[in-house]
């Protein structure tokens, strides 16, 4: 289990500053990786080298890691291993090139390298650490775990594609289309080290796909109206005259020639960047080329920045990220995400919530059995001694207790078994959730630029005042997503006080991903919807809305305390309008809700006072 929260990021300063202080004399400020034989451009491996340039560091006390500007390649059998449990990620045994455990005050400055990562490794896992800052480098894999293929031409139940060079396949016995780490014809130049090297770093990735969507090549996004097609164990497939040309089937599949297809990584095994009970950790100009999960994943850490940064492919490919290009779990201080470029990441811009985790068994009136319900949440430690946890009544998320924790022991990666230090509230039963009460991370995401990714925008959720300002947004589904729910992700949210101000949306929820530009809900089942009220205090103001049609600017859901007042609602002609949509305003089971009328529409056929009325049941 993990040390109290309460007092771990002092204790782990203290440690710190016993360990470093009879050290300091000795202390070297900046390390050059290449003292220890780290060389660039020539395709050696990097990765054994790093690894004991960091040991110097934190031996040494070192202030500053950096790299000569050039190209570095990481294989993974020289690579560190260690489990990792990863919230909403693939846990596992991870090789590991930058692990970065129990450090203090060191800046990695890459100068203007680029970071190859070669076959199934985790560029950066972070630790126990503290004042860590990354800057002035990119990181990228040879070769991308997601695979491509531009459309030929389109039949009834099948698409002809050609897949490029760098998305190496096969056409299995069983007539399916396979992709995988190289080709089984493609000649092999390379000496035997070489080869053994490659073995160990690539022969554990499957590169199996889940899905596909199209993109259009032209906007390079997301295709309008498209939506993914599960491809089951991989999709039926012949070859086809031509080099590199195939058939594939499927009943649904249908696109556009010349449009790419892209073939969704059934796994999120290798995040860019994870970051796990530390403190002050900030990504300054930081680009992330691709990462086989989540570009940025925090959790259980305090103050963490990410600025001047981008998350955007690679030359010659569609997609950046296969998941979510930040992701922040039970996180606390601040988080803050400034000027920075989220594109074509496979999911949103960023995710910031909490955990609930299910009442399992109650055992008698101070102890209880609690399990982690979904399989990427397994392994995640929150509950130690000392901590206040919330009680949730499920079907209505309603917190209606707390509790204080004497003790936690974990049973297995799902199980937890909790004990109170008083007798708790007699209404928990079985089936209901609980989630830590702490000092909820205060947001601020400002500058930004979110577009052509899969799904919605950002997803917020921290109880701390968040502030959502001067971004631009073009996003196929919600730019702005408010909710939680205890019946799948299991996903703490409940928003407290947000701002939304300044930004400008451009012709969002093309694709339908949630319910409207900016969406606000909760999984509370239908027999609570009248009285529970999950997400408070949202003022929305000073925003240019461009959008195509009718679709709800705002869809309400289970809010108590909005305000929208001062924006303009432009309409445009991006995109072909969608005739079921008939109202910009949404809003269900709320109360409070005042959309003012000194908001201002403009080029639509209707009279501002009518579009300004929502459709309602309060």
């Amino acid at each position: 289990m993990l040390k109290n929260k309460r007092n771990r990021f002092a204790q782990l300063a203290f440690a710190f500053g016993c360990a470093i202080s009879s050290q300091v004399l000795m202390a070297k400020a900046v390390i050059n990786v290449n003292e220890f034989g780290v060389q660039s451009n020539n395709g050696s491996d990097s990765t054994y080298g790093v690894f004991e340039a960091i040991k110097a560091a934190k031996a040494q006390g070192a202030t500053k890691l950096i790299f000569d500007k050039g190209r570095y390649d990481f294989y993974g059998d020289r690579a560190t291993e260690k489990l990792v449990y990863i919230s909403n990620n693939d846990p596992g045994i991870k090789r590991i090139v930058f692990p970065l455990e129990g450090i203090k005050d060191l800046e990695i400055d890459g100068q203007g390298a680029e970071f190859i990562f070669h076959g199934g490794i985790n560029p950066f896992v972070i630790d126990q650490s503290q004042q860590l800052t990354f800057r002035n480098f990119s990181i990228d894999f040879e070769r991308s775990f997601h695979s491509e293929a531009t459309v030929l031409a389109v039949g009834k139940g099948y698409v002809d594609l050609h897949i490029p060079a760098q998305f190496p396949y096969k056409i299995t016995d069983a007539g399916l289309l396979k992709f995988q780490a190289k080709a089984d014809d493609q000649p092999n130049k390379i000496t035997i080290e070489k080869l053994e090297r490659r073995k160990a770093s690539v022969n554990e990735v499957n590169y199996q796909y889940k899905r596909v969507l199209e993109f259009d090549v032209n906007k390079r996004e997301p295709a309008y109206q498209k939506k993914d097609i599960s491809t089951g164990n991989g999709l039926p497939a012949k070859k086809l005259a031509g080099e590199r040309n195939v058939r594939v089937f499927h009943p649904k599949i249908n696109a556009t020639v010349g449009n790419v297809l892209v073939f969704q990584f059934k796994h999120r095994s290798f995040p860019g960047f994870v970051i796990s009970d530390s403190a002050d950790v900030t990504l300054d100009n930081v680009t992330i080329h691709h990462a086989g999960g989540m570009g940025v994943l925090a959790q259980r850490s305090h103050n963490v920045t990410v600025q001047n940064s981008k998350v955007t492919p690679s030359a010659g490919r569609m997609v950046s990220a296969t998941a979510d290009a930040t992701h922040f779990v039970n996180c606390t201080g601040k988080v803050q995400l400034i000027n920075n470029l989220f594109e074509n990441q496979k999911d949103d811009a960023t995710n910031i919530h909490g955990i609930y985790v299910a009442v399992d068994k109650i055992l008698d009136d101070k102890t209880i059995e609690v399990r982690l319900q979904h399989p990427q949440q397994y392994g995640f430690d929150f509950i130690d001694a000392g901590d206040t946890l919330e009680l949730v009544h499920a079907p209505s998320m309603s917190t209606y207790n707390t509790a204080k924790v004497a003790s936690s022991q974990r049973i297995s990666n799902e199980i937890t078994r909790v004990v109170f230090e008083a007798p708790f509230d007699t209404r928990l039963q079985a089936g209901d959730s609980i989630a830590e009460v702490r000092d909820y991370a205060q947001v601020l995401i400002k500058g930004n630029i979110i577009r052509r990714n899969r799904a919605r925008g950002m997803l917020l959720n921290s109880r701390g005042k968040t502030i959502v300002e001067d971004n631009y947004f073009h996003a196929p589904g919600s730019a702005i997503l408010f909710e939680g729910d205890a019946n799948f992700w299991y996903e703490q949210g409940g928003i407290s006080h947000a701002i939304i101000r300044n930004n400008v949306f451009e012709n969002n929820f093309y694709t339908e991903w949630g319910r409207g530009v900016i969406a606000v809900a909760a999984g509370i089942d239908e027999k609570y919807q009248e009285s529970s009220r999950y997400n408070h205090n949202i003022l929305i103001e000073n925003n240019l809305f461009k959008v195509f049609d009718h679709a709800p600017v705002l869809n309400l859901f289970s809010v108590s305390g909005l305000t929208f007042k001062n924006n303009t609602i432009e309409k445009t002609n991006a995109y072909p309008e969608r005739a079921k949509f008939n109202s910009l305003f949404v809003v269900n089971h709320s109360n409070n809700v005042s959309i003012e009328a000194n908001n201002k529409v403009i080029g639509f056929n209707q009279s501002q006072k009518q579009l300004l009325t929502p459709t309602n049941k309060l």
